[in-house]
C-alpha cells in the first residue's frame, strides 16, 4: 500500500497530500522545534507542569508559534499535545479536560498546516500509569488519547519523551493500531535509557515493534544526538532492518560525556549560556544529513531561527528555500552592508563556523557573582 493510501485508511486521516514515508523516501524532512518550552519562554506555560492547556486558554499564541515554524521551513507541524494524557493532567491539577486539550491542539495545528501544506502529527509521551499500572492500563491510556487525536485528523503518530524502551514499545503498539505511520523517538543519549538499555538495543526494539521511523529526541544536544544516531544506524544495518532515522536534539550544548540536560543545574530556567547558535544548527543539519538521517528536527530550546538555519542548510537537497529565509543569504548574508567596518567582514561560513564565543563576556560565574562587583572601576 502506498503511503498516501495508508494515510487515507487510518482513523481520522483524510489527507491526500504526499505522506511522511513518501517524503522521506524522496528526500529530507525538516521538523519543527520546542513548542512547549517556547510557550514557557513566552509566559503561557508553567514550569514544572509543561502541560499544554495553553491550546484551550490562549489558542492564538499557539497558532502564532506554529506559523513561525512553518515560515522557518519545517515540513511537519506537531500539535502541542505534549503531556496531554489524563493521568498526568489530573495529577497536576489541570482544570481543562484531556479531551479539550488534545482536540484543540490538533485543530490549531491543522489550521496553520492547511495554509502552507505541512504534515500534521501529534504525540504520545510518558505517562504516570507506566510507573504504577499494568501494560494493559498503559495501552488503554494511550488508546484513549489516540482516539481523540485521530478523530481530529493527523498524518502520523509521534512517540516521544519516553525514557524507558518498555514504555516506548507500548506506545508504538498502540500507535500502530491507528493504521498511520509511526515515528519513535527515545529520549536518550549515548548512555541509553533509564534502565541502561543501549541506544543500539533501543533502536532494534523500536524497529521490531513496528516503528517506521526511529531515533531520539530531546535529552542531549546535537553532538551527542549524532553519536547516538550513529550507534542506532550501525546496529540497524547489521540486523538488516531499514527504518528511516530521525534526530530531534535539544537546542543546548550538553556534556560530551553523554549526560542529559536533566543533570545540569541550569535546566530548565537558565539555559541561555549553553543554547546553540543558528550556525551550530546549520552544521548539525549538514552532519545529520551526511549520516543518513532524513527526518531532522528539534526539541526543547530549538527555536524558529534554528529551524530556518536547518532548512537553509539543506535548501539544495530540498529544492527550495524556506519562506522565512533571508533574502540576502544565510551565514550572515547582508552584513557586508552594515555601517560598522568590522561587522562588514562577518559574512560567510568561514567566519561563523569558526568564530569562538567570547568566554570573558559569557563568564562562568553565577548570576549573583556576575553582578556582585559591577561598581568596581566606577566613580562614586
Amino acid at each position: 500500500m502506498g503511503e498516501t493510501e495508508k494515510q487515507a485508511s487510518g482513523s481520522g486521516s483524510t489527507s491526500t497530500k504526499k505522506g511522511l514515508l513518501e517524503r522521506l523516501r524522496d528526500g529530507v524532512v525538516i521538523g519543527d522545534g520546542g513548542m512547549i518550552c517556547e510557550m514557557e519562554k513566552r509566559c503561557y506555560v508553567q514550569t514544572g507542569y509543561w502541560t499544554p492547556e495553553v491550546c484551550v486558554m490562549y489558542p492564538e499564541a499557539v497558532k502564532g508559534l506554529h506559523r513561525e515554524f512553518a515560515r522557518a521551513g519545517c515540513d511537519v507541524l506537531q500539535a502541542l499535545n505534549f503531556f496531554a494524557n489524563e493521568s498526568l493532567m489530573k495529577e497536576l491539577g489541570v482544570t481543562q479536560t484531556v479531551q479539550e486539550v488534545n482536540r484543540a491542539a490538533v485543530r490549531l495545528c491543522r489550521e496553520v498546516a492547511e495554509e502552507r501544506g505541512q504534515l500534521i502529527t501529534a504525540s504520545l509521551t510518558a505517562t504516570p500509569v507506566f510507573e504504577s499500572g499494568s501494560k494493559d492500563e498503559v495501552m488503554a491510556a494511550y488508546r484513549s488519547q489516540l482516539k481523540m487525536i485521530t478523530e481530529e485528523g493527523v498524518d502520523f503518530i509521534m512517540c516521544e519523551w519516553l525514557f524507558d524502551i518498555r514504555e516506548m514499545e507500548c506506545a508504538i503498539a498502540a500507535a500502530r493500531e491507528t493504521g498511520l505511520p509511526v515515528v519513535a523517538c527515545m529520549t536518550i543519549g549515548t548512555r541509553g535509557d533509564v534502565q541502561g538499555v543501549t541506544p543500539e538495543e533501543c533502536a532494534l526494539r523500536m524497529a521490531r515493534a513496528g516503528a517506521d521511523v526511529v531515533g531520539s529526541n530531546c535529552a542531549v544536544g546535537p553532538r551527542n544526538t549524532l553519536q547516538t544516531l550513529r550507534k542506532m544506524r550501525l546496529a540497524l544495518e547489521q540486523a538488516g532492518l531499514k527504518p528511516y532515522l530521525i534526530a530531534q536534539p535539544i537546542g543546548l550544548k550538553t556534556p560530551k560525556n553523554g549526560e542529559t540536560m536533566l543533570e545540569s543545574p541550569q535546566w530548565p530556567l537558565a539555559c541561555e549560556p549553553v543554547t546553540i547558535s543558528r550556525f551550530e544548527a546549520h552544521l548539525f543539519a549538514r552532519e545529520a544529513y551526511e549520516e543518513g538521517i532524513r527526518y531532522i528536527g528539534g526539541c526543547c530550546h530549538i527555536r524558529s531561527y534554528h529551524t530556518r538555519a536547518m532548512a537553509e542548510e539543506l535548501a539544495e537537497e530540498r529544492g527550495y528555500l524556506p519562506e522565512g529565509a533571508s533574502r540576502l543569504g544565510s551565514w550572515g548574508g547582508g552584513l557586508d552592508r552594515f555601517s560598522h567596518p568590522k561587522v562588514q567582514t562577518r559574512v560567510g561560513r568561514s567566519h561563523w563556523a569558526h568564530t569562538q564565543p567570547d568566554h570573558e563576556a559569557i563568564s562562568t560565574h553565577s548570576p549573583a557573582e556576575y553582578f556582585a562587583d559591577w561598581r568596581q572601576g566606577t566613580s562614586a
